[in-house]
């Protein structure tokens, strides 16, 4: 029988930005020659991705350039309007981070906009951690412009700690983008490192639709084995009747068993992962066990309650 367990999260300020610059109205080309050598023999055209990115050190900037470098993209700097000093991201005391970080209705300014985010289909978001999470002015940036359908690979920058929730709980502010599951980066990683990365994420198709009692989600899938054959499978249409189990989840059999990774691991709502190879399970409670990820429905707390605390539900998978 699976067990819940407590969750216990680390709480950790990990600084990685740039300096910010004075005010830019729109991205900008990144010098091929500060960056390394191009991934690209030739120019395919306007740019339909942008690289945006905030930085306060300097270290997610320099992984942004390598992004944009490589994807041959425009670069936009995510420019506060009331610039963070290194005492601003002092976390040992009251700092402004700290109190951004802790407040839920926190929004800094920015100081630059995009002119026309409609250009773009791809954008590939950069930040620091802070406490474990994407900056309060990374809430500001998504919530200010209409996201809907662009493909967004988040990416953080951070000594120690993971990704987490972070792109998760950010994708909250633009549900009706197409998020895809970020990483984190040392600040020491190479141009290498970004680019495989880059080509690993936006160019392989792992993405099928998801209908729960006939009511499409947006999913941020994973880019994995055990989603590749689950898309084989939802090819020609994959219904799951599943039943809810232990008042945190719903749970049905896919009718086979595929490849599975197994690790323990806490799931939050609105996760979807493998369990045993041959059952697929989607949350809207927090829980831990032994499962392979798939994806995450971005979607509230209580949208997620009303989809998914009910007895029984229709869980449609099908090739997008």
């Amino acid at each position: 029988m699976r067990m819940t367990l407590l969750l216990l999260c680390p709480l950790l300020l990990a600084g990685c930005g740039g300096t910010p610059s004075s005010s830019m109205q729109t991205p900008t080309s990144t010098p091929a020659s500060s960056i390394g050598p191009s991934a690209h023999s030739e120019s395919s055209g306007e740019s339909t991705t942008l690289v945006a990115y905030f930085s306060v050190t300097n270290n997610t900037k320099k992984l942004a350039e390598y992004a944009s470098r490589h994807l041959e993209s425009e670069l936009f700097e995510i420019v506060p309007k009331q610039v963070y000093t290194q005492e601003d991201i002092n976390y040992n005391g009251d700092c402004r981070a700290n109190r951004e970080q802790n407040d839920d209705s926190s929004r800094p300014e920015i100081l630059n906009q995009i002119a026309d985010i409609s250009k773009y289909d791809t954008i590939v978001l950069g930040y620091p951690i802070w406490w474990g999470q994407a900056p309060k002015i990374m809430y500001s940036f998504v919530e200010a412009y209409d996201l809907k359908g662009k493909t967004i690979l988040p990416f953080c920058t951070s000594g120690s700690s993971p990704i987490g929730t972070s792109a998760t709980n950010l994708a909250k502010s633009a549900p009706e983008a197409n998020w895809l599951t970020g990483e984190r980066f040392a600040a020491s990683a190479s141009y290498s490192d970004i680019a495989n990365w880059l080509d690993a994420n936006l160019t392989k198709e792992t993405t099928m639709k998801l209908t729960i009692d006939g009511k499409p989600q947006n999913v941020t899938w994973a880019e994995n084995e055990s989603v590749k054959a689950l898309k084989s499978i939802a090819t020609n249409g994959l219904t799951i009747k599943m039943e809810e189990y232990g008042g945190f989840e719903q749970t049905g059999p896919i009718g086979q068993s595929i490849v599975r990774d197994d690790k323990n691991i806490d799931v939050e709502p609105g996760d979807i992962v493998l369990y045993a190879g041959n059952q697929i399970s989607v949350f809207y409670k927090a829980h831990a066990w032994s499962y392979t990820r798939l994806g995450h429905i971005n979607a509230s707390q209580s949208e997620l309650e009303n989809a998914l605390k009910k007895d029984s539900i229709e869980f449609v998978l099908s090739e997008k």
